[in-house]
């Protein structure tokens, strides 16, 4: 989705939204020393055609291009995706979903998937209209 432009009012949103609902909303920032150089959005709720039992959502992960091939790139992605499990986990979650939609890297998230306990469900499928 990388032709899409960024909007940093969306992103406030997001922010305002997660620091207003801490119970359903989590924002985490992974750091390399003092620098930021990762971060996870995620969501806790029922699922939509479902009732009484949560399922939490990352609906994006992202880490640094520049240090996303290091050690402390795979230290900052599995950090976010461990915290994202403890978060999901402290809500009553039952599960964690990470959707993948961006085309980045996938061999390298699918391996840090799998390594971190999360199990290949499905897919996502795009056509350009």
């Amino acid at each position: 989705m990388g032709y899409i432009p960024f909007s940093e009012q969306k992103v406030r949103k997001i922010v305002e939204q997660a620091v207003k609902r801490p119970d359903r909303f989590a924002i985490m920032l992974a750091y390399l020393g003092e620098r930021p150089v990762g971060l996870l959005y995620c969501g806790v709720g029922e699922y939509h055609i479902g009732e009484n039992v949560l399922l939490a959502t990352i609906y994006n992960i992202n880490v640094l291009r520049e240090i996303r091939a290091s050690i402390g790139g795979g230290r900052a992605a599995l950090g976010l995706l461990r915290g994202a499990s403890m978060w999901a986990k402290a809500r009553g979650a039952q599960e964690l979903l990470l959707h993948v939609t961006s085309d980045v890297e996938l061999p390298r998230l699918h391996k840090l998937s799998k390594k971190t306990g999360f199990k290949f469900i499905g897919g996502s499928y795009v056509k350009s209209i």
